[in-house]
């Protein structure tokens, strides 16, 4: 979606700030633009450095002689005269710093620099800040008492004590090597996790020390301990305030989030940090919230099956736990595919809880059962999304719903694969973490090499030991009778309701869609797979729901079509296509709140509006469609 452009940068403050108006007279003049610090006092952990030689200013930056600097912090250093290149380690921490060159080596990393390292009399001149951040100090500079507070400790900079902290940023999970650190009930992060793990994005350290992130063409310019910040050249004040620690520039990720428009939370008992970014997370944009209540409507007179899609459902056991999952592997679902035509096109839908203690892995697997025939995978794509978090309907049901909605499911590596007869093959693997819980969707469409009649089973399976997912030919599990979440596989996974026609300047209609009783199709009974248990699917998860609306105005004149969607079942969420552009459906509650389509405008006699749902994982249904004229 976007060009990726990454500075390879550890927001490290290059020297000191400005000097200020009026302190020229604290300046000796030199050569080349170089001035000596008559005044300047540098205190580091409290006592006071002396230095024989002179503290330099250059280029409103301080430096101080390399040996004397790193002596003081307490740094090792090698200097290669081939190179001109200062070596040096504190704490195991390698930091490369080159005569004439505004670009470090931070542990072999590139940071860039406002201005590179000098020789001045013989000496080689280092910048006191950069030197003494990226060796986890902390500086403070004072302009009026033209003081340098330097503190210092023999911790390793950057490496939290205990369990790490996790970042999850939209559908990527980041072991951080730095904390989460909160103030005032504000989370902040480095900038460098922001824009080392958005698209285009990028962080660099300004010349006045002042800090800029651009994100989606979008630019903040943070100052420490300053409340106000530039957005798009615009100041604006916010509550926060960034800080410098360890040579990073921690930034408020509440502030980002909300400019951005997105959505955060900090379990701080797991130490796991879960930032949305909707415009990368999402293709769709949300409709708006309203708030007021909605009439009972009625449910969906008439509604069928159609297409020629498959789907097999992967959702019981839901909650994986040892009793459930007793051995090293097992199987989830399957489907014996008796196929009728030499093509077929199926859809694997699966929602897991990982509760069994240890990461895992989950698989969808092909087992060609044929004596006879090969079989090759012909299209293959899907979506999947991961969360430790509560919000699974946001998290994860509405990426699914967008991502197939938009039809932008993603190729699989395993389209084009053959599976020989006796053959098993892995279509497509899930690692998912302790705790976690994951939703995909696969669609996969499957021939026969030679035109015959394949035979194959499709399975969900999981091993606790990184066993090969292949080897996994057992029967599914038996359901937990305790949680009536689905499984099972039936001959669609696309059904359509046509409503009653709608006659404008009728008074407003209501309908319920996958409201357990008119619509429900995959029972329990008409389960293509009974092995262990079947549980049948009246939520319509992984499925494709059109509602056709016929629309009579006989009124000779252009009219307003209103449209609203209510949950009606409890927590709502999910995607709604109408007329070929996919919306995102918020949280609802129900009774209390509602989301209204872009109205549609009528100027025939006869029309017809086409929505198409797909309901978000882990919420309730049904959901009321209203109709009536504006």
């Amino acid at each position: 979606m976007f060009s990726k452009f990454k500075t390879s940068c550890m927001i490290t403050a290059v020297a000191l700030a400005s000097i200020l108006p009026g302190q020229t007279s604290a300046l000796a003049a030199s050569d080349n633009g170089i001035h000596i610090k008559n005044n300047v006092s540098i205190n580091i952990n409290g006592e006071t450095l002396k230095v024989s030689d002179p503290i330099v200013n250059k280029s409103d930056y301080l430096f101080l002689p390399m040996r004397a600097l790193y002596e003081a912090v307490g740094a090792s250093v090698d200097w290669k005269k081939e190179t001109l290149t200062a070596s040096a380690i504190r704490n195991g921490k390698l930091v490369d710093l080159t005569i004439g060159s505004k670009t470090a080596l931070v542990d072999g990393q590139k940071v860039p620099m406002v201005v590179a390292p000098f020789m001045y009399k013989d000496r080689t001149y280092m910048p006191l800040r950069f030197v003494s951040e990226n060796f986890g100090g902390n500086v403070n500079w004072n302009p009026t008492t033209q003081t340098v507070d330097i503190s210092l400790t023999d911790e390793i900079p950057g490496k939290p004590q205990g369990d790490p902290y996790i970042l999850h940023i939209n559908n990527d999970r980041i072991v951080m090597e730095d904390p989460i650190i909160v103030k005032q009930s504000r989370s902040y992060i480095p900038a460098n996790y922001i824009y080392d793990n958005l698209e285009d994005s990028s962080g660099t350290l300004l010349p006045d020390n002042s800090f800029e992130l651009q994100i989606a063409g979008m630019s903040f310019v943070f100052k420490e301990n300053s409340n106000q910040v530039l957005i798009n050249d615009e100041v604006v004040t916010m509550e926060a305030k960034p800080f410098m620690q360890n040579g990073k520039m921690y930034v408020p990720v509440s502030f980002i989030v909300n400019a951005l428009g997105g959505n955060l939370r900090y379990i701080e008992d797991k130490r796991e940090l879960y930032l949305y970014v909707y415009q990368y997370m999402y293709t769709s944009s949300f409709l708006e919230k309203s708030y007021g209540a909605t009439s009972k409507p009625g449910n969906v007179p008439s509604a069928r099956l159609e297409g020629d899609r498959d789907l097999l459902i992967s959702d019981n056991p839901e909650t994986l736990t040892s009793k459930l999952i007793p051995k090293s592997t097992a199987t989830l679902a399957q489907y014996q595919v008796k196929a009728t035509s030499a093509t077929n096109k199926h859809r694997v839908f699966g929602w897991h809880y990982n509760t069994l203690g240890t990461d895992v892995q989950i698989g969808i697997t092909v087992q060609n059962t044929s004596s006879t025939e090969s079989i090759e995978v012909i299209d293959s794509k899907g979506t999947s999304q991961q969360t430790g978090n509560s919000w699974v309907g946001h998290d994860i049901g509405l990426t699914i719903a967008d991502a197939t909605l938009n039809d932008k499911l993603k190729k699989s590596s395993s389209k084009g694969i053959i599976i020989a007869p006796g053959e098993t093959k892995v279509i497509e693997s899930y690692d998912l973490l302790r705790d976690y819980i994951i939703g995909f969707l696969h669609d996969l469409d499957i021939k026969a090499v030679n035109g015959g009649t394949p035979e194959y089973t499709i399975r969900t399976v999981l091993t606790k030991n990184n066993s090969n997912l292949t080897s996994i030919l057992s029967d599914p599990v038996p359901i937990d009778v305790s949680a009536k979440h689905p499984r099972g596989a039936w001959t669609n996974s696309t059904i359509l309701a046509e409503l009653p026609a709608y006659t404008v300047d009728s008074p407003e209609v209501g309908y319920n869609i996958s409201n357990s009783s008119t619509d429900h199709f995959l029972t329990t009974e008409n389960s293509l797979s009974q092995i262990n248990g079947a549980i049948g699917n009246p939520g319509h998860f992984g499925m494709n729901y059109k509602v056709s609306i016929p629309l009579v105005n006989q009124t000779g004149t252009t009219k307003t079509i209103k449209l609203k969607l209510a949950g009606r079942g409890g927590i709502y969420s999910g995607a709604v296509k109408v007329n070929g552009k996919v919306y995102l459906v918020p949280t609802l509650r129900v009774g209390t709140e509602y989301v209204e389509l872009p109205d549609y405008i009528m100027q025939g006699s006869s029309e017809k509006l086409e929505l198409e749902f797909m309901h978000a994982g882990g919420v309730n249904l049904p959901v009321a469609i209203y109709v009536e004229t504006k």
